[in-house]
This record gives C-alpha cells, sequence and structure tokens, in this order.
C-alpha cells in the first residue's frame, strides 16, 4: 500500500509540475485561507497557507531549482537558500560599521518596501521565471497566471498582484523580481556594501552613491510593484560630517536616527544605549508571551512555541 501511495503523490506531482492541469482548476489549486497577523507598526501581513497539495508540489519545485537559484542571486541576497542569511547580513552590516565608523563621507541606506510580497509585479515575475529558472515556469504561471481567491472567515478576496506570503516559492519568486533592480544598483553605484534579505535593503557608501542607489530604487522599483516606503527607509552614520544632509540629497521625509538603526531583528550600532534599549524590549516581550502560554492549554503548542 505504502507503494502505491508513493507511486500515486508521484503521478499527481508530475502532472502538476508538467503543466498538464486544466488552467480551469488554477483558481482553486491556487486558493488559500488568509491569517492577519498584526505587525510592530499596526499594519497586517496577510499570510496564506495553502492546501497540502499545493505546498508539496512547490517544496519539490524549490528543491528542483534551489541551489542555482541560490548561486544566481547570492552575491547580493540572503534570504533564499542562504543559512542563517538574516545573520550575515546584519554582522556584516556591523563590522563596516566598526571599521570605517570614523568616515564622516559615509552613509548607511535601510531599505523598505510597501507591502512588497502582494504588491510584486507578477508579470515580471512570470518572465523572470521563465527565464531562470524554465523547469518550474508551467507550475508559477498555474498558480500566478490568473486570480486566486484568498479566503478570510466566509468572505473571499480574489488576489492578482503578488506573491502568497506563505506559498514555499513564495521568498525565490520575489527574489527573482528584485534581482534586476539589485544589478542596477550594482552596475551604476560604487558602494562598500549591498546587501538584500527578501525585501530588507541595506547599502553602505560614500553618502553620494548612496542617494544615487536610492533614485534607482524608486525609479526604477515601481515598474516591477516595488514601491518604496519613504517612512521607514531611513540613512544613517554616526559620524556624520553635515554633507549627507545637503538640501535635496536625500528625501526630506526619510528617517535620519542619530543612534543607530533595528536591521532584521537586531541593532547596527555603536551606541550601547541604544543597542541595550532595543534588546531590553525584545526580552520584556518574549517573557510577556512566556507568561500567556499556560492559557493555551495545550502542552505540545506550548512547548513548541516555547523553544
Amino acid at each position: 500500500m505504502a507503494r502505491d501511495l508513493l507511486d500515486a503523490i508521484t503521478l499527481v506531482v508530475n502532472l502538476w509540475l508538467g503543466g498538464r492541469c486544466p488552467s480551469s482548476l488554477s483558481e482553486f489549486v491556487a486558493t488559500a485561507p488568509l491569517t492577519p497577523l498584526l505587525k510592530p507598526d499596526g499594519g497586517i501581513r496577510p499570510i496564506a497557507v495553502g492546501t497540502i497539495w499545493r505546498r508539496l508540489v512547490s517544496k519539490i519545485a524549490m528543491k528542483g531549482v534551489g541551489k542555482d537559484m541560490a548561486k544566481y542571486l547570492n552575491d547580493f541576497q540572503f534570504g533564499v537558500g542562504i543559512s542563517s542569511g538574516a545573520e550575515a547580513v546584519l554582522h556584516s552590516a556591523n563590522r563596516v560599521l566598526s571599521q570605517r565608523h570614523e568616515d564622516g563621507s559615509l552613509a548607511m541606506l535601510t531599505v523598505d518596501f510597501s507591502n512588497a510580497f502582494n504588491m510584486v509585479d507578477r508579470s515580471a515575475l512570470l518572465q523572470e521565471v521563465r527565464v531562470r529558472c524554465p523547469s518550474i515556469s508551467l507550475w508559477v504561471e498555474f498558480l500566478y497566471g490568473q486570480a486566486a481567491r484568498l479566503y478570510l472567515g466566509d468572505d473571499h478576496i480574489m488576489a492578482a498582484t503578488g506573491v502568497q506570503q506563505g506559498d514555499p516559492l513564495g521568498p525565490l519568486l520575489f527574489a527573482l523580481v528584485l534581482h534586476p533592480l539589485i544589478h542596477k544598483i550594482r552596475d551604476n553605484c560604487k558602494l562598500l556594501f549591498h546587501a538584500w534579505y527578501l525585501d530588507d535593503g541595506t547599502i553602505i557608501g560614500h553618502f553620494e552613491e548612496v542617494a544615487k542607489s536610492l533614485d534607482i530604487i524608486r525609479e526604477t522599483g515601481p515598474g516591477l510593484g516595488l514601491l518604496l516606503n519613504i517612512r521607514k527607509t531611513e540613512v544613517f552614520w554616526p559620524s556624520c560630517d553635515g554633507s549627507k544632509l545637503r538640501k535635496g540629497l536625500f528625501p526630506s521625509d526619510i528617517g535620519r536616527p542619530v543612534s543607530g538603526v533595528k536591521l532584521l531583528g537586531g541593532t547596527v550600532s555603536r551606541d550601547r544605549g541604544f543597542i541595550e534599549e532595543v534588546a531590553m524590549k525584545r526580552a520584556v516581550r518574549a517573557v510577556e508571551l512566556m507568561h500567556l502560554l499556560p492559557k493555551l492549554r495545550d502542552p505540545q503548542s506550548e512547548l513548541l512555541l516555547l523553544r
């Protein structure tokens, strides 16, 4: 029975990966319930977790192209196929800051996009998949070539843009759309440090080169569905010599922190007070959540969340 079951599952997976499933079924295969998670800033992060069959096929597709795509992306992107990629970006940025903090001509830019995963352009996405990983392109087109139903309780919306957060292929698809923008920055700007963890970008260099990279993001990003969230985008350097404050160099409404920036769950700073404050806030939140665990009355879930 186990052998027969495995053969049947393999047939279904190959059927879907081979693009032999009627396109009329895509609306239902790509459907998912929405789980709205609250962001720290009060916004909503919509998580869409599809059926086990859809997730299985997508995980197999990711397994098939993951190594090649990690090689293609990992000069600048560390959110796909890179173990501890966020930590690598965070520690590297702090190393550059530690070595060059007295250079007043430098600037550090942390980039934030508005609702990036849900807004990324699907036509650009499908084109990049066809070129970079054609072996899974039929499956991706089946999922994202048309609108799909996303359910919230008894209501639903028809999602026609972006990638679903919760899709095993989601990070790769987003990274593929972002990469041409990254290459444009690489080709036009001389930077000390340029790294991305999915939609979180970190750029360090001479302040004029950093300003030029921001202009490229603002000009090129919208065509890919990547809209800069200037309220959460920040420019920072501890030994600012005043030049980077020149009128018109950076947008007037960009964040300009003095002590440091929060990046990928950590801090980039040389200010002990700033680092301690961020660390203590995280510790307090963790303790508060630990005290709520017994209310679940489910030891397995309590242990999982505690870990």
